[in-house]
């Protein structure tokens, strides 16, 4: 069985993250976009800086990875572990790669615009109710603030097994 994992806000700190790039670059928040994609290039335009800057600043994404995302491990015997995160690709890609999660995850995958149960995961870990609305595979919403990766894989281990 492969379990796809949303990335932002499930294995990482995103909102804090976000906050880290307004600190180190003026107005970030100001200029981000309210819904759709994040566009990097667009972004970098409205804020007159070069796109560098905000690809540069992806290089602390190891900071802002949960503590607990270690405990994806003790799955990995019963279960395909996959992140599974939608965005601009060239971001999203750097992001996880510089989080340091793909040492507990068998890889992840980018979806821009589809379904993220097109990948092939037979679950969905995910923070937002319209992803899991969107798929035709079940799924797990995950309130970071109310529950912890302990939760988590207790529920999977009791509902999958």
């Amino acid at each position: 069985m492969i379990i796809g994992f949303d990335f932002d806000r499930v294995l990482f700190r995103t909102d804090e993250f976000k906050e880290f790039l307004d600190q180190e670059i003026e107005g970030f928040l100001e200029e981000y976009p309210s819904e759709g994609n994040y566009d990097p290039e667009e972004h970098s335009e409205r804020l007159d800086i070069e796109v560098e800057r905000i690809y540069k600043v992806l290089d602390d994404a190891d900071k802002f990875l949960y503590r607990d995302v270690e405990k994806l491990e003790q799955l990995r015997d019963d279960f395909k572990i996959v992140i599974v995160s939608r965005g601009d690709p060239y971001f999203q890609e750097r992001k996880i790669e510089n989080s340091g999660i793909l040492e507990h995850v068998d890889g992840f995958y980018i979806v821009e615009d589809g379904m993220k149960d097109e990948v092939g995961i037979d679950f969905l870990v995910d923070d937002w109710q319209k992803e899991l609305d969107r798929v035709k595979v079940p799924g797990y919403l995950m309130d970071r603030e109310e529950e912890n990766m302990n939760d988590l894989i207790k529920f999977l281990r009791e509902n999958l097994e």
